[in-house]
């Protein structure tokens, strides 16, 4: 889809196609450090305080809207805080983390957290840190455009549930 996302100028990219808002920099690119998955729920009642660019609900994706913004053909891409590359398109700005948590849970032990580099995601424990970030979205998406982007793919030696 041509002109797919929109910089608002204020932060935040819009995507045309799900409807969806994300905040334009991750939680790596604001804290220069990976978080755990608690210290991203406390990062989102920071900025929803604060009502960052006039929105106040922000939240953690699900798996699906994050997989959203991977470009499966990788057509498009951007530069981690490693260089290594990221297939998300180019509005976003290089030296984020290479995958973000998601909303998708399994009781309070683990959450589901998808890759920008590969397209895949899996369950990691909630106080890892190790290469985690958050890129926060704010909106309902639309369903039908979420559904286009088809199944993701399990990371190796990790495994999907449909818990959440």
């Amino acid at each position: 889809m041509e002109n797919r996302f929109t910089d608002n100028g204020d932060g935040t990219i819009l995507d045309n196609f799900t409807k969806l808002i994300w905040k334009k920099e991750d939680s790596f690119q604001e804290f220069k450090r990976f978080i755990t998955f608690r210290q991203a729920s406390k990062f989102l009642d920071k900025i929803n305080k604060e009502a960052f660019a006039g929105i106040s609900d922000w939240r953690l994706p699900t798996r699906e809207e994050a997989h959203s913004l991977y470009y499966q053909e990788k057509s498009q891409k951007v530069m981690d805080k490693y260089e290594m590359e990221l297939y998300i398109d180019e509005i976003f700005p290089p030296g984020c983390g290479w995958d973000t948590w998601t909303s998708n849970t399994r009781g309070k032990i683990t959450a589901y957290t998808y890759s920008f580099s590969s397209g895949t995601g899996g369950h990691k424990d909630v106080d890892d840190n190790l290469n985690s970030s958050l890129r926060p979205v704010s909106g309902k998406p639309d369903d039908e455009a979420l559904k286009s982007f088809g199944k993701i793919k399990p990371r190796k030696g990790m495994f999907i549930s449909d818990q959440r």
